[in-house]
């Protein structure tokens, strides 16, 4: 039997080892079924598996990608009740989510208007059923992280907050939050660190050779001349600005993509997101990642398999995870999720990729979704014009990533040149080297003077004040809206301690004036 797909599932290789899988599965739990039973059988779980489905993207609000998948269901059982009933509410909540947002119809791009009336939401929560270990940054994570800070002005340590009093995680306990604290006087004006980054991703595929596979560098005159591009032999599809990346790359990630076709990854983003790199960079990314997971751990002369949650690159990365003895409701912040982007696309690029997640315990869709929530939450974006179109930058970068927010930032950062108008200075690193135009490398420096032993802090919102883009951006009430994902009750800077105060003070007032208004009420009713 030969079972449909919608158009949400890109074609992808046949891959016969599940084919055999699946085949031997049905033949044993069915076996002494006749033809027609068998047929009968796999229909109604077919049916079963469609109804399950629409059920979890209605819950995840996901309502545009059920109805198309709905629409495909309906066509081959079109008598199904319960199919008829999710289709009708997927519909309802999508028209009620987009009358929604038809009040903001002023203020939003189109684009983003129709990506947001189309977004899932969930919100996130640690697996407890997964080992809990897998979560845990531990002390040989802490010795890891500082190997890229041995020659910089600053080291990756446990955050202590208030009157909390210092400790010392054991091997294998976790030692909490990180941040970067300097480890000498810091001047205002220097360069703290220039992070480059082998796991940054653009909307532009690598094939069509207008950039370095590995750090992203533009390779389009006047940037680049074309004689001094490395081309890779193996493939074709891939180039790069010298022969560190080349070789950076072809000893490592590239060997496990080289070879494989992933244009239809791009092509999905492309057809579904025309403004920006939006939500759907997340694949592309996960990509990427998975790539250097995977080539670490084929590299690896160890027989212990180490699981991808425990690789360097990811357990470094923390998720916005908030506490676990909180419980959600209607005003709390929620994440964007999207059954292409979060379920189909990573499956289908681990399968491709040669991973069997239908026999592996490591690859588990709680692994996949703990590991996009980190790469979400330490992911930093910048946009360049260099090729003559805007081209959008997502990126990892294993040390920047460390940095905490406050609205009062000592450290002010930038990632590739916007375009080829900025000074030369803005690609030169503390030793002299000038760095491609275009790449994925992020310059932090010191926006004023640090004392050794101060917490390095940059700004995760842009203008945090939000005095410049009052009209994009709604102004500070729009950064705190935006720190909301990360922080309850701000940051705990001056400035959002001052607003918490100036609230407090007013609702105090109001409560103060709430007994009066109540009693001349009662005397209305009484009279």
């Amino acid at each position: 039997m030969s079972l449909p797909t919608n158009n949400l599932i890109v074609a992808a290789p046949v891959y016969p080892q599940l084919d055999a899988l699946a085949n031997t599965l049905i033949h044993t739990k069915y076996k002494g079924f006749g033809p027609h039973a068998l047929e009968d059988e796999l229909q109604n779980l077919h049916r079963q598996a469609f109804q399950i489905l629409l059920a979890g993207l209605l819950g995840t609000a996901t309502n545009w990608e059920g109805l198309i998948i709905v629409k495909a269901a309906l066509k081959l059982y079109p008598q199904d009740t319960e199919l008829k009933e999710l289709q009708d509410d997927l519909k309802i909540a999508f028209l009620d989510r987009s009358r929604g947002y038809m009040e903001l119809q002023h203020e939003m791009k189109k684009e983003d208007l129709i990506e947001a009336t189309r977004m899932g939401k969930i919100y996130q929560k640690k697996y407890p059923w997964m080992d809990q270990d897998l979560y845990k940054r531990t002390p040989k994570t802490l010795r890891e992280a500082n190997k890229g800070f041995e020659t910089s002005s600053c080291e990756v340590k446990t955050v202590i907050f208030g009157d909390a009093k210092p400790s010392v995680a054991q091997e294998g306990e976790d030692v909490g939050p990180l941040g970067i604290f300097a480890t000498r006087d810091i001047e205002e004006g220097e360069i703290v660190m220039v992070d480059k980054t082998l796991t940054g991703v653009s909307n532009v595929p690598s094939r069509k050779l207008e950039h370095c596979d590995a750090c992203q560098g533009c390779l389009i005159p006047p940037y680049m001349h074309p004689e001094k591009i490395v081309h890779a032999s193996c493939c074709g599809k891939a180039a790069y600005c010298s022969l560190e990346c080349y070789k950076l790359a072809s000893e490592g990630y590239h060997k496990v993509l080289c070879g494989q076709d992933f244009d239809w990854l791009y092509e999905k983003i492309g057809s579904v997101n025309k403004s920006g790199a939006g939500s759907h960079w997340k694949p592309v990314n996960f990509l990427r990642v998975i790539a250097v997971v995977l080539s670490d751990m084929r590299k690896s002369k160890t027989k212990a398999k180490i699981h991808p949650l425990q690789h360097p690159l990811v357990a470094r990365m923390s998720a916005n995870y908030p506490p676990d003895t909180k419980v959600f409701d209607q005003y709390d912040s929620s994440h964007s999720w999207l059954y292409f982007t979060n379920v189909i696309a990573p499956t289908q690029i681990l399968l491709q990729l040669g991973v069997n997640l239908y026999t592996d315990p490591f690859w588990t869709q709680e692994v996949i979704q703990t590991i996009y929530w980190r790469i979400e939450n330490n992911a930093n974006m910048a946009t360049t014009n260099l090729t003559g179109k805007e081209t959008h930058l997502v990126n990892i970068n294993p040390n920047y990533l460390f940095f905490n927010h406050s609205c009062e930032p000592n450290i002010s950062w930038h990632g590739a040149c916007p375009s080829g108008h900025v000074g030369i200075d803005w690609l030169m690193t503390p030793d002299g080297e000038l760095l491609q135009p275009g790449c994925s490398a992020v310059w932090c420096i010191a926006a004023r003077d640090i004392k050794k032993g101060e917490e390095l802090k940059i700004s995760y919102v842009g203008n945090p004040k939000g005095d410049e883009d009052a009209g994009s951006e709604g102004g500070r009430e729009g950064k705190r809206a935006w720190l909301s994902k990360w922080f309850d009750n701000g940051c705990g800077c001056a400035i959002c301690d001052e607003e918490n105060r100036l609230e407090k003070s007013k609702a105090n007032k109001k409560e103060e004036h709430q007994p009066n208004a109540d009693f001349e009420m009662k005397g209305v009713v009484e009279n």
